[in-house]
């Protein structure tokens, strides 16, 4: 019998992480403090291994590997240990599905994110953004992500499901969902599924927010199939006109749920935080979006054109996902023999991915603890390889809402900014001291701004 072909890319080294523990591997290291173990292992090699428990897996640390890796689907697919433990709560949607299965899905699902579809996403992005910054009282001091979830969650579900914003199915995901996604985290943690079901606050939350979000899920799907109506033109429609199964739309709705609220809400939550701490770079986006956004919730004129004139928020938002990326880590799956970086990788060998790693790796990104949006002008930007700055991923897996989660994100930033000082709230913990939660995002927390009415 012929032996499968191997495949090499060349001119890599390989290394080993230091510091593994008998049995437990750099799992200790990896679930208590993730980013310092992240920002030191391309010291060790481009290709360095890892052990989770007993199992060898290895770490990706060149944007040329991580390029190669999420392009070879003959021989990286999805799957490993972060997916086996997502893949409950997500079935058979477009993040979890093998490369055969997510290119059909993907062909299904694109017309919803096609640049000519956002002209009917626009008015709610800004009426949402517009309300929620219009909620706050001068002086008040805010837990970011108890505004940043709702909001979020708000836009996906009217302009994915044409939800009427007043709806009480909106109003019920948007109050579980930080439950729910906090939930995901902890269940990706777990050393062991035993630990899911013990009856903890957290777990009688989640499971409560499960049974939620399903049930909403559910009931828009049975309510738009038994309305036969046609005259909706949004995700809902788009999966019935393509002939899914309940399950199927069920599974992809919650995916796109899963996949966009925390992601973008977390991202807003940062880009806030930064903004707290560089006056000069908030008064920017102010003044930014005075000049570009109407000032009130009359938005039929905004359109995609006015969002690319928001090129100083841009920079923000880009440099914040530079930061601290939503997808901070993942996992791939070996389904073939190769060889990568000098080393022969067996099939199931779990291949981690950070695109935390490679945006703070100082040769790619001088300086790179410091946030400065002036890395994304045009002249700076030309000098970065393409594949150093990965935020959504690459190659035919890249996320499919990219363009709609940066819509979303820097049209609520400036919004907000337009309208508010941002202020670290006085006290006796330093704004440089918020502490970054890595889970299945990185969160602000606690995160607790105050704010100042702009009057000009």
């Amino acid at each position: 019998m012929t032996a499968p072909a191997v495949t090499a890319v060349p001119v890599h080294r390989a290394g080993r992480a230091p510091g593994g523990l008998p049995l437990l591997g750099h799992v200790p290291a990896l679930f208590r403090d993730p980013l310092p173990f992240l920002r030191s292992l391309p010291a060790h090699g481009d290709l360095v291994e890892v052990r989770l428990g007993p199992q060898r897996a290895v770490m990706v640390c060149t944007p040329e590997l991580f390029q190669h890796v999420l392009t070879d689907n003959r021989h990286f697919d999805k799957g490993g240990p972060l997916f086996d433990k997502l893949r409950p709560f997500l079935g058979d949607g477009l993040g979890s599905t093998p490369h055969e299965v997510h290119r059909r899905q993907r062909r299904q699902l694109q017309p919803a994110f096609r640049t000519e579809a956002f002209g009917r996403y626009l008015g709610v992005m800004l009426e949402e953004a517009l309300a929620t910054a219009g909620g706050w009282s001068d002086g008040d001091v805010i837990e970011v992500e108890r505004h940043a979830y709702p909001l979020i969650a708000r836009i996906i579900t009217r302009t994915m499901f044409s939800a009427d914003g007043s709806s009480a199915a909106v109003a019920r995901i948007a109050s579980v969902y930080p439950d729910f996604h906090a939930g995901i985290g902890r269940q990706m943690r777990y050393p062991s599924a035993l630990l899911d079901r013990v009856p903890t606050p957290g777990n009688r939350r989640f499971r409560h927010a499960c049974r939620t979000v399903s049930r909403e899920v559910d009931g828009a799907i049975a309510a738009r199939r038994s309305a036969r109506d046609t005259t909706k033109d949004d995700l809902l429609a788009l999966m019935i006109g393509e002939g899914l199964t309940d399950r199927e739309m069920r599974d992809q709705v919650v995916t796109m749920l899963t996949g966009g609220i925390g992601t973008s809400a977390s991202a807003l939550g940062w880009a806030l935080h930064f903004l707290s701490r560089d006056e000069e770079s908030a008064d920017a986006v102010a003044r930014e979006a005075r000049a570009v956004l109407p000032a009130r919730a009359d938005t039929r004129a905004l359109t995609p054109a006015d969002i690319a004139r928001l090129e100083t928020t841009s920079r923000v938002v880009a440099e914040t996902l530079r930061y601290y990326p939503s997808a901070w880590f993942y996992s791939r799956t070996v389904t073939a023999p190769v060889e990568l970086a000098g080393e022969h990788l067996t099939p199931g060998t779990p291949v981690l991915l950070s695109p935390y790693l490679l945006h703070h790796r100082p040769d790619l990104y001088p300086d790179p603890e410091r946030f400065d949006p002036g890395r994304w002008s045009p002249e700076r930007r030309a000098e970065l390889p393409r594949q150093a700055y990965v935020p959504f991923g690459f190659g035919a897996r890249k996320c499919i809402g990219d363009v709609y989660a940066l819509t979303e994100i820097t049209l609520a930033l400036a919004v907000i900014a337009s309208r508010w000082h941002l202020l670290p709230r006085p006290g006796p913990v330093l704004p440089h001291l918020v502490e970054p939660r890595p889970w299945t995002v990185i969160h602000p927390a606690p995160l607790r701004l105050r704010l100042r009415a702009r009057h000009s």
